[in-house]
C-alpha cells in the first residue's frame, strides 16, 4: 500500500527570520566592514575637515571662481543655489557602500580654499576602488596646497579605506588638475573626447613616497605619464 506524501511542516518563526535575513543579505549591497567617517586631518599647513553651513562666504567665493566652474563643468548658481549646494556637501561624511561620497573642506589660515573628496566605487577588499576629487580657488594655486591636501586624502584612501586602486577623472581642458594627478604619481589610463582617467595603485603610491618623501614637491614623479601635452 502506497503511503500518502507528508504535508510540508509549517516554517517556524525562527526559520522564517533566518530565511528573511538570508534574502536581505542577497538584496543588500556589499558594505565596508567598518564605515569610514569624516574627521579632521591636519597637514603641515592645512586643516581638512567636514564642511559646515557657516562656510557659506568661503563657499560662495569657490562657486564664483570661473576656473573652478569650468574645470568641474558647474553651472553659474544663484546665492541660494550655492548655499543649497554647500548644505548638500555637508552631508557627505562617510563611506560604507558603493556610491558613498566623503568630502573634506581644505582650510588655510581660517579660510576654506577648496576641498578634497573620496567616492567609494567598489567594496570587495581585493578590488576596492575609490575615486579621488579635488578643487581649489584659482587664486590659491602655485603654493602646493592642492598637492598637500590630495596626498593626505590618498593616505586615507590607501590606509583607513583599504583601497587597492585610486582613480581620478579629469576634464581634458583642466590641465592644472591633470598636472596635479601626475605629481601625485597617477598614470594616464584612458581618455574620451571630454575626460581623461588616471589611476594610482597602492604599490606605486608607496614607491613614489619612498622616492619623494617631501610633501608638496612639484617634481614630476619618476614613473607614469611625463606630461599632459597629449591630452
Amino acid at each position: 500500500m502506497t503511503s500518502l506524501p507528508r504535508r510540508p511542516r509549517p516554517l517556524r518563526h525562527g526559520g522564517l527570520m533566518r530565511g528573511l535575513s538570508g534574502l536581505r543579505a542577497l538584496w543588500s549591497p556589499p558594505v565596508l566592514g567598518m564605515p569610514v567617517v569624516a574627521r579632521e586631518v591636519r597637514t603641515a599647513r592645512l586643516l581638512l575637515r567636514p564642511y559646515r553651513a557657516t562656510d557659506d562666504a568661503d563657499w560662495r567665493r569657490i562657486e564664483d571662481d570661473e576656473e573652478v566652474r569650468r574645470g568641474l563643468d558647474w553651472p553659474l548658481r544663484t546665492p541660494r543655489q550655492a548655499h543649497e549646494h554647500l548644505l548638500a556637501r555637508t552631508t557627505h561624511t562617510s563611506l560604507s557602500e558603493p556610491g558613498d561620497l566623503l568630502v573634506l573642506a581644505v582650510e588655510h589660515d581660517g579660510r576654506v580654499i577648496g576641498d578634497v573628496s573620496l567616492h567609494l566605487r567598489t567594496v570587495a577588499a581585493e578590488t576596492r576602488v575609490v575615486e579621488i576629487g579635488w578643487l581649489q580657488l584659482t587664486s590659491e594655486g602655485g603654493r602646493g596646497y592642492a598637492t598637500e591636501a590630495a596626498r593626505a586624502m590618498l593616505d586615507l584612501a590607501f590606509g583607513e579605506v583599504g583601497a587597492c586602486l585610486v582613480t581620478a577623472v579629469v576634464d581634458r581642458s583642466n590641465l592644472s588638475s591633470a598636472r596635479l594627478a601626475l605629481r601625485l604619481g597617477f598614470r594616464l589610463a584612458g581618455e574620451t573626447a571630454q575626460r581623461a582617467t588616471f589611476v594610482l595603485a597602492e604599490a606605486d603610491d608607496a614607491a613614489l613616497r619612498a622616492a619623494q618623501p617631501t610633501c608638496g614637491s612639484a617634481d614630476t614623479p619618476p614613473f607614469g605619464t611625463k606630461s599632459v601635452d597629449n591630452l
